[in-house]
């Protein structure tokens, strides 16, 4: 025994409500980067963490958060200005100023964190409220 009921037909505003609930959904959106930087020692000892590297997107800037003070005016020298990536051979500025979001995202790859004697880390999404 088959149903022949017909689906029932929403109103204009069930389905106005409907889209609404479906907008009301906040998408998350990256607000900030974080890089950490360490002070090479592998393979010999464990890397030691002596800084993190902020960057904001509402404030567009970036902050240094040191955590090993005979180290700061060092990773403040190096995270002061634009960074050297090698790509097939061939060496590419990036600019903090003009392109901050890929500048802290390629931070692990510049020549700069080498291994000289900081590395930096890859950059982390941070998602804030």
């Amino acid at each position: 025994m088959a149903d022949n009921k017909k689906p029932s037909k929403k109103t204009k505003a069930q389905k106005i409500e409907v889209k609404k609930k479906v907008e009301e959904t906040p998408k998350k959106e990256v607000q900030s980067y974080l890089v950490p930087i360490a002070f090479e020692r592998e393979p010999i000892e464990k890397n030691i963490p002596v800084a993190d590297m902020f960057y904001h997107k509402s404030s567009n800037s970036f902050t240094l958060q040191c955590y090993a003070p005979q180290h700061e005016a060092h990773v403040e020298m190096i995270v002061e200005g634009d960074i050297s990536i090698e790509e097939l051979g061939n060496v590419k500025m990036v600019s903090k100023a003009e392109n901050p979001i890929s500048w802290i995202t390629n931070l692990n790859k510049s020549r700069e964190f080498s291994g000289n004697p900081f590395i930096a880390g890859e950059a982390e999404e941070i998602y804030e409220a």
